[in-house]
C-alpha cells in the first residue's frame, strides 16, 4: 500500500475512533518545567511526542523543546531561528514547523517557518515567508495527506501554501483582512478544507483543492485561534474579547451551530477527536473551559492559566502552554 495511502487509513482509524462518554471531570496531572516562558505548542499523536516553541526574546536563536508524552518530561531541545511563536505537525512525515518573525541588526523584518525532522530532532531548512513589517505568522497548519502547510501570513493579509518542498506555490488573498488562527480537515473534498479565523467577526472556509474561499461565516467579534474536529467536521473558533465570551462552532461548510459561552476572553483551542472535546484557554480569568462537543456546552472549567493549547486523542492528555515557564499537563478522565 502507498504511504500516503496508508496513514490516510491510519488517520482515518483515529479519527473513526467510538465516541466514548465524558466520564469524570478533566484533572491536573501536573506540569513540565521550561527554560522560558512558551508560545505555541503541538502534538504529534502518532509518535507521542509533543513540540513546544520556547522564545528567547532578543536572543539570536529560539528553543524547540520536545515533551515525551509517556514520560511528560523534556527529551530534547532544539536550536531554532529567533521564530518561536507557532508550532504545527505533520503526522504522515514527522515533520515539525515553527513559524515566527523578528527584526536582524540592520533593522530588517524576517518572517520564517523552520522545518524540523522529528525523528532526528534536527532542523532540516529555513522556508522565507515575507519581509513585510506588520502583524506576521499567526497560525500554521497541516495537512498531512497533501503534506501541504498553510501559513496565517498577517502582515500581507494572505495564506500562503507551501508544499512538501518548501516552496510557496499560493497566496490566498483575504481581502485585507487580517488572518489569525488557521486549522484543517484534511477529510472534506478532494484536498482538504482549510479555516481561517479573522481578526473581525469572520472565518473563511478555503478549498484546500482550489485555493480559494468558498464561504464567509460571520461569527465572534474579534476572533483569534480556530480548531477542527477531523470525525465530526465541527470548527471550533474563540472570540478574544473580555466576557460575555464565546467560541463559536461552525459545521465543516461554515454554517454556525452554537456560540457557546466560556471563561473571559478565549484564546488558545484545540480539540480531541476521540472524546469530542475542545479544550479553551481563557486569558483574563485563567482557566481552561471543555466544551463537550456533542451538546456545545461547557462541560468543566478549570483553574489552568495558560495561552496555547494541544490534546492527544490517543493518550487522552492535554498539554497547555502555561505562563510560569511550563507545560501543564491535564488527564482526560
Amino acid at each position: 500500500m502507498p504511504v500516503k495511502q496508508a496513514t490516510r487509513f491510519a488517520v482515518a482509524a483515529v479519527a473513526a475512533a467510538v465516541f466514548v462518554t465524558l466520564g469524570n471531570a478533566q484533572s491536573v496531572k501536573g506540569s513540565v518545567a521550561l527554560s522560558s516562558v512558551p508560545e505555541g505548542i503541538a502534538a504529534n499523536f502518532v509518535t507521542n511526542k509533543i513540540y513546544v516553541a520556547i522564545p528567547s526574546f532578543g536572543g539570536p536563536n529560539d528553543t524547540l523543546a520536545v515533551i515525551d508524552g509517556k514520560t511528560d518530561a523534556v527529551t530534547s531541545t532544539i536550536s531554532i531561528p529567533p521564530i518561536g511563536y507557532q508550532v504545527a505537525v505533520n503526522v504522515l512525515t514527522n515533520r515539525v514547523y515553527v513559524g515566527g518573525c523578528y527584526t536582524d541588526a540592520s533593522g530588517n523584518n524576517h518572517c520564517e517557518v523552520a522545518v524540523v525532522d522529528g525523528r532526528h530532532n534536527k532542523v532540516l531548512g529555513v522556508i522565507p515567508v515575507t519581509t513585510t513589517v506588520g502583524n506576521g505568522i499567526q497560525g500554521l497548519a497541516v495537512n498531512p495527506i497533501t503534506d501541504t502547510l498553510y501559513v496565517s501570513n498577517a502582515s500581507d493579509n494572505v495564506i500562503d501554501v507551501i508544499n512538501c518542498q518548501g516552496k510557496i506555490i499560493a497566496a490566498i488573498s483575504l481581502a485585507d483582512q487580517t488572518p489569525i488562527g488557521v486549522a484543517v480537515n484534511p477529510f472534506l473534498g478532494k484536498a482538504g478544507r482549510v479555516y481561517v479565523a479573522l481578526a473581525t467577526n469572520e472565518v473563511d472556509v478555503i478549498d484546500g483543492k482550489t485555493n480559494s474561499i468558498t464561504t464567509t461565516a460571520t461569527v465572534g467579534a474579534s476572533n483569534a485561534n480556530i480548531a477542527v474536529n477531523w470525525a465530526t467536521g465541527n470548527v471550533f473558533v474563540t472570540n478574544d474579547v473580555s466576557g460575555p465570551s464565546t467560541v463559536g462552532v461552525l459545521g465543516g461548510d461554515g454554517t454556525v451551530l452554537a456560540n457557546v459561552n466560556v471563561g473571559d476572553t478565549p484564546f488558545g483551542v484545540d480539540v480531541d477527536l476521540g472524546k469530542n472535546l475542545a479544550f479553551v484557554t481563557n486569558l483574563a480569568d485563567g482557566t481552561l473551559s471543555v466544551i463537550n462537543g456533542k451538546t456545545n456546552t461547557v462541560a468543566t472549567t478549570l483553574p489552568v492559566t495558560g495561552t496555547f493549547v494541544a490534546a492527544n486523542p490517543v493518550t487522552e492528555k492535554v498539554y497547555v502552554a502555561g505562563q510560569d515557564n511550563e507545560v501543564i499537563v491535564l488527564n482526560e478522565n
